[in-house]
């Protein structure tokens, strides 16, 4: 009987051997779609980021050339930026544009949002389908419709300019304030005009308070893309409305030096401290989703 158990024995652990073996090969084939996932995810994160990175480094560089990376560290061509008289007005110009368009797209998309989540139910939803389309239509094909219409409704310049923004930013600023009166139940308007409150009572003391979150990161939103178009001031505008990005557009078509980086840094970190507050106040998740 011994014997035949220890014939036995050397037979169980070889044949553990390849049980294990087979366990590890299969725990290795687990980690290695995980592993290539991760890489894969690095890479699309370097291919997006790599070139604002390159952008940011060489606006910080003391030579005259687009050099990467630079000799040395310098704040030279913010300098230079702040003296340019064409670019700064370009910059307070944009603002001015981008902060007016914004007003008037977020008065539009809470009204249209506010009329498609409380007036008009059954049709909400075709009503803020109206308001997505200049989402579904290129820059290009807007801006070049608006340059047409120019033609039989003379408008000037900022007019028309302040006409194109609003029309691209009110998609922004419906999805954005549509997501945030989702948030709000609607027993609490009853419940106010119940208590002897008008429905405009109602709306301006309990709904824009709830909401004023969505509202202000709506505002912000269409103030980012108002404030970076390209297509709608290229072809509208006109002596005196040049825009930031039209400015630079023009300038390096003659000269290519580091001011422009310098430029666009200061765009990014504005773009990226109103991205940070709109994510505070109501995530861009939710004022992204149409």
């Amino acid at each position: 009987m011994l014997s035949a158990e220890a014939d036995l024995a050397p037979a169980a652990e070889l044949s553990v051997v390849p049980v294990a073996a087979a366990g590890a090969r299969r725990r290795t084939m687990g980690l290695l779609p995980g592993l290539l996932l991760r890489f894969v995810v690095v890479l699309v994160y370097l291919f997006l980021l790599g070139p604002i990175v390159v952008v940011v480094v060489t606006s910080f560089s003391p030579s005259h050339s687009m050099a990467f990376p630079p000799a040395g560290f310098s704040m030279r061509w913010y300098g230079e930026f702040l003296r340019s008289d064409n670019f700064t007005a370009a910059f307070r110009f944009s603002l001015i544009l981008g902060i007016s368009a914004s007003v008037i797209a977020t008065l539009i998309g809470f009204i249209t949002a506010y009329a498609a989540r409380r007036l008009m139910v059954r049709r909400g939803g075709v009503v803020q389908s109206l308001a997505m389309l200049p989402l579904l239509i290129p820059h290009l094909l807007i801006s070049i419709s608006l340059l047409l219409a120019l033609n039989f409704i003379p408008l000037p310049d900022f007019a028309a300019l302040l006409a194109g923004h609003v029309l691209i930013c009110t998609p922004f600023t419906v999805a954005g304030i549509t997501a945030s009166l989702d948030g709000v139940d609607a027993q609490l308007e009853a419940a106010a005009m119940t208590l002897g409150a008008s429905p405009l009572t109602a709306l301006i003391e309990v709904v824009i308070p709830l909401v004023a979150p969505g509202v202000l990161s709506a505002f912000l939103f269409a103030f980012v893309v108002s404030f970076g178009d390209v297509y709608i001031a290229l072809f509208l505008a006109g002596p005196g409305t040049t825009t930031l990005p039209i400015e630079i557009f023009s300038y390096v078509q003659w000269d290519s030096s580091p001011v422009i980086a310098a430029i666009t840094t200061v765009q990014i970190m504005m773009i990226l401290v109103l991205g940070l507050i709109i994510e505070r106040l109501v995530g861009l998740r939710r004022i992204m989703r149409v």
